[in-house]
């Protein structure tokens, strides 16, 4: 998931008009989603089931690779346990597109004559906090910095 959202920043970052639908989680791969899913199910001793995307989130279905083993609950020692959960991606940040001006400017690619300092990006907002971003040695926020997952109830 990191990567892909280093690849989506790289495809972006010089081209302010898409950034609002990538911070938004317009541009989340569900495909990639489902296999994080199942690679957290992995480590948890657990398999999917099903995991099928929804509006800017996923459902997944999951069931243990062991059995209940010994229970207070007579007949349930050879059960596995089955949980679903909706995941719910919830964007950090807004990004405020620069107007561009009608006069002829400053060409957008930043120059790189010594001596002077490249544009930065502005208007990228995160949970309150505005960053810049240096087009020409770009330190890309992490993933938890733009996104927040929560899971969320059937009835939500």
């Amino acid at each position: 998931m990191r990567e892909q959202l280093r690849e989506g920043w790289l495809g972006v970052i010089d081209r302010p008009a898409q950034w609002p639908r990538f911070v938004d989680g317009g541009e989340y791969d569900p495909v990639l989603a489902c296999q994080a899913a199942e690679a957290f199910a992995d480590r948890n001793d657990a398999e999917i089931d099903g995991c099928s995307p929804i509006a800017l989130g996923f459902k997944v279905t999951v069931h243990s690779t062991d059995t209940v083993g010994q229970s207070i609950v007579p007949g349930t020692e050879n059960m596995q346990a089955v949980a679903a959960a909706t995941a719910v991606i919830e964007p950090l940040c807004l990004f405020d597109a620069p107007v561009p001006s009608e006069e002829p400017g400053p060409s957008p690619t930043p120059s790189t004559e010594p001596g002077q300092e490249p544009e930065l990006i502005r208007g990228l907002v995160c949970d309150g906090s505005a960053l810049d971003i240096d087009p020409e040695d770009p330190v890309l926020p992490d993933v938890g910095d733009l996104f927040r997952v929560r899971l969320t109830r059937d009835d939500e």
